[in-house]
């Protein structure tokens, strides 16, 4: 027996369980996890910032996107496809493992190979070596799947924090140092390289599981059975969230990629620590519900409202603040806030659409979930095409905001259809109770964009230390003060937590 056996077992013979303290811990240590990595991930890629320029943030970039496309390539949806599946036994995990391991040596390969091709399609001859130095991050991947996706089932999300946590904070450093000492792009190469090893080591060190020493590969054939649509969905997610890089890349260079990753960087760190660390627990939690619609609609609710709350007044905040911090970014970052404020719209809409994707994998629908992201993909590559073929040759600044604005457009359009899709369809629930609870969320959020206007017309003047401190600290009292008054959950939440003292004796 290994030693993931007895664990595996308690989680694969129980039925479905409703969630309790558990998903209460997983969600508080998932937003632990998210919130130490973004906190420190805003502090790392503000410096950075600073110390490089456009250029050198747009071409790691454009090196990161054809990474991603191999790493997706070697997990062929298995991550879902141990969390949902209701039993679980060893020979499922070791032959999952071994897979990922020749996958991650094969495709690591042909990924530096192939990095070349990338470079001259790019017109960046600089993008081989870059694409070189970062191939080893798939083998990485691949080796550190099947430990994370036991520790995501078990909920056992204070493990998955300390390891998350640790690799950013070692890998920020690295990477800062290196560019004080005058590594240039290296320094952000490093960094990736580092955040993939640090966390592998600290993975497997606290993850419980080991595969068998003779490990067989039957069980391998049930986990693809599902996985095949996840890695179906898992091309079509690739292929939509990364079009935009792709595309500003292949048609605008990598001062207007550089520009455009650190506008759209800032938004998606926020969604991140904020929707994401839902994102996290949603599947295995929202799973133990597959067999009951009414319950695990009523829960993805909830999950829905956290996310809106947690999600959109931060983003209106940001938006508020974009012009004094990409002053303090330096004058190489100049125009960067159209853009940015741009993007913060498109993280709003993306709130309602991260949560939809392990609805329908835990209610056993991830064909239709590929259909979704394929959509959105080739929406995206026909948006893109069409603005990179009609815009190429105006200023880095317009062409950045082009996309953002294509991206928008694109967003609202396939969010729309994965709510009606999941929530209307699938859960055969209200599109009206899944949204209305958001509501003040929306509110908040736009009040403190706004709040940059009544400022400004009084004639606030300030250096950007003090402005972004100024509006910053303004549109997020306006946020707060409107949703406590409006949102009457989160009164119930917050007053839940400080029960009133009564006279009598406990």
């Amino acid at each position: 027996m290994t030693a993931g056996t007895s664990t595996d077992a308690g989680t694969a013979e129980g039925g479905p369980e409703r969630p309790g303290a558990p998903l209460r811990s997983a969600i508080g240590w998932s937003y632990v996890l998210t919130a130490g990595r973004i906190g420190s991930s805003i502090l790392v890629t503000f410096l950075l910032a600073r110390l490089l320029g456009p250029s050198e943030f747009g071409l790691v970039a454009m090196a990161t996107v054809f990474i991603t496309v191999a790493q997706t390539l070697i997990q062929q949806g298995l991550v879902s496809a141990i969390v949902q599946r209701d039993r679980l036994t060893p020979e499922h995990l070791d032959g999952a493992f071994v897979v990922l391991i020749l996958a991650g040596l094969g495709i690591g390969l042909l990924t530096a190979a192939a990095s070349p091709l990338w470079a001259w399609a790019n017109r960046a001859p600089e993008l081989t070596a870059i694409c070189v130095a970062l191939s080893p991050l798939v083998l990485l991947q691949g080796l550190s799947i099947v430990p994370e996706a036991v520790l995501r089932r078990e909920l056992r999300f204070r493990a998955v924090a300390i390891r998350t946590l640790l690799a950013s904070l070692l890998s920020g450093v690295v990477g800062v140092v290196l560019a004080l000492l005058g590594a240039g792009i290296w320094a952000l190469v490093a960094q990736q390289l580092v955040n993939a090893a640090v966390g592998l080591v600290v993975l497997w060190v606290v993850c419980p599981w080991r595969p068998s020493r003779r490990p067989k590969l039957s069980g391998i054939r049930d986990l693809l059975v599902f996985s095949a649509h996840s890695a179906n969905a898992g091309l079509g997610l690739m292929l939509s969230s990364k079009a935009d890089v792709i595309f500003t890349g292949l048609f605008f260079g990598p001062v207007a990629t550089g520009i455009y990753r650190l506008a759209a960087r800032l938004p998606d760190m926020l969604v991140d620590v904020t929707v994401r660390s839902l994102q996290q627990v949603a599947l295995p939690s929202l799973s133990r519900l597959q067999r009951d619609r009414a319950a695990l609609a009523a829960h993805l609710n909830q999950l829905q409202h956290l996310g809106a709350l947690a999600g959109l007044p931060v983003l209106g905040v940001l938006s508020a603040a974009a012009g004094p911090l990409v002053a303090l970014l330096g004058p190489q970052w100049s125009g960067t806030e159209l853009p940015l404020r741009l993007l913060c719209l498109f993280g709003a809409i993306n709130v309602y659409g991260v949560l939809l994707g392990p609805a329908l994998q835990a209610m056993g629908q991830p064909g239709r979930l590929a259909a979704i992201l394929w959509t959105r993909g080739v929406l995206g590559v026909a948006t893109l095409a069409a603005v990179g073929t009609l815009l190429t040759g105006r200023s880095d600044v317009a062409e950045a905001t082009a996309v953002a604005l294509a991206g928008i457009g694109m967003q609202l359009t396939v969010t729309a259809l994965s709510v009606w899709v999941t929530v209307r369809r699938t859960a055969e629930a209200s599109i009206a109770a899944f949204l209305a609870p958001t509501l003040p969320a929306v509110l908040a959020a736009l009040a403190a964009a706004l709040v940059p206007w009544p400022l400004h017309r009084l004639g606030v003047d300030a250096g950007p230390a003090i402005e972004l401190l100024l509006l910053g600290g303004v549109a997020g009292l306006v946020a707060g003060v409107l949703l406590w008054f409006t949102d009457v959950r989160l009164r119930r939440l917050v007053l839940a937590r400080f029960p009133r003292r009564s006279g009598a004796p406990a």
